[in-house]
């Protein structure tokens, strides 16, 4: 007798006529697997202040990634195997955004649904990775941002499991089986709640954090400076600390400097080293490169047709010295 969870999703939209700017606008509407991560901090690619600009539709255009168009591309394939593999499996796929029956800013992508005569339906979730990053998926594990995203998923439908179909460097494929997590899922819940409710929909954006991927937004959303602004005086603790941390930063540097050349003085004249079950280098290494002192020199022309300028913006504080007008 099956125990299985009844599907409660809902159907927000239907996607199969959808240009891709149609279907970002109705993703505006709520809240995706695919935000999950970014909100919880544990994506490597998006932050809180990503997936709250892309609602309120003032995210800067993301072109499709080489790595991204592969995916969609091998994405019918790889369900072609993972089908092949469970032959007692109907495998079908249904082009819509779903949402929860209660909570109708909770959405779902499915990418394929799993039909079993005994446990009901499932969720195929189909990923591609590269090599590089393959000791993620080692040894039966799933990357965290993958996993919270599934387990979105469930919550949205109702289901109590679901697979990774996995494609690794090209070759490599990979099967994982996901269980349902009730308290994971309710922790979810609580932060893309929270999320949606106070900054989307009272248009509060979130701080930004020290993540590489903060960085590279907000390069992208200022990439040119225009005249000066006033700082609130409330700001002032986090300038205070910023330059605590660099004055911790500059001892802790200056520290691991004199471990490591202490070190390099026991190696003296050795490439190798060893210590217990430590390892150690200082090897002999060589690096070609162009000297572009004597290139201006010896031949001026090419140097000024090699010459390439690029655009930034340095950061910097500095600390006023205080005057007395008298």
């Amino acid at each position: 007798m099956s125990t299985a969870i009844k599907f409660h999703a809902e159907i927000l939209v239907e996607t199969e006529n959808l240009s891709y700017e149609e279907w970002l606008v109705h993703r505006r509407n709520g809240i995706g697997g695919s935000d999950l991560a970014a909100i919880c901090g544990i994506s490597k690619w998006r932050t809180p202040v990503h997936v709250y600009l892309e609602k309120i539709g003032e995210a800067p255009e993301d072109q499709m990634s080489e790595a991204a168009e592969w995916g969609t591309r091998l994405e019918p394939l790889i369900a072609d195997k993972f089908a092949n593999e469970h032959p007692e499996w109907a495998i079908t796929e249904k082009k819509v955004i779903y949402c929860h029956p209660e909570h109708r800013w909770a959405l779902g992508n499915l990418d394929r649904m799993i039909i079993c005569p005994n446990r009901g339906r499932g969720i195929l979730e189909i990923k591609t990775a590269s090599e590089f990053l393959r000791q993620e998926w080692d040894n039966g594990n799933i990357p965290d941002y993958y996993y919270v995203q599934l387990q979105w998923y469930l919550f949205v439908t109702g289901l109590d499991w679901g697979y990774f179909a996995t494609l690794i460097g090209g070759n490599k494929y990979r099967e994982y089986e996901v269980l349902r997590d009730e308290e994971l899922i309710n922790q979810l819940l609580r932060l893309a709640y929270d999320f949606w409710h106070h900054y989307v929909l009272v248009g509060n954006c979130p701080p930004v954090d020290g993540s590489e991927a903060s960085t590279k937004l907000l390069n992208r959303l200022y990439p040119k400076a225009e005249n000066s602004t006033i700082i609130p005086l409330e700001e002032l603790l986090h300038i205070e600390t910023y330059f605590d941390n660099k004055r911790q930063l500059k001892v802790l540097e200056s520290t691991i400097n004199e471990f490591e050349n202490r070190i390099k003085s026991l190696l003296g004249n050795h490439e190798v080293g060893t210590a217990g079950y430590y390892k150690i280098k200082w090897e002999n290494r060589s690096r070609t490169g162009v000297d572009s002192k004597q290139l201006k020199e010896l031949n001026p022309g090419v140097y000024q047709e090699c010459l390439k300028t690029t655009h930034f913006r340095q950061f910097s504080i500095k600390k006023e010295v205080e005057r007395d007008d008298q």
